[in-house]
């Protein structure tokens, strides 16, 4: 483990869950706990990712996002996040 990974506090699968999801956001793919190994649990609790309702007249879309934290822990941790 690197010295970035150790200072986010996250265990090597919870950072490859976080990655996991970022390059899925990403893509425009939609994604939720089934789609991504891990602790997603863990990644919600520390508020890295979250579930966002957007209403548009009578129709509600749901998805899943990264936090602004949960970007930052990436950048920290050199992913490129640029998109």
């Amino acid at each position: 483990m690197t010295e970035n990974e150790k200072k986010s506090g996250l265990s090597r699968l919870m950072i490859l869950s976080l990655v996991e999801a970022f390059a899925m956001q990403n893509h425009g793919i939609p994604y939720g706990p089934v789609d991504i190994r891990g602790s997603f649990a863990g990644l919600i609790k520390r508020e890295l990712v979250t579930f966002e309702e957007i209403n548009i007249k009578n129709y509600t879309q749901s998805h899943w996002r990264l936090t602004p934290k949960g970007i930052s822990i990436l950048k920290s941790l050199g992913v490129d996040v640029n998109f």
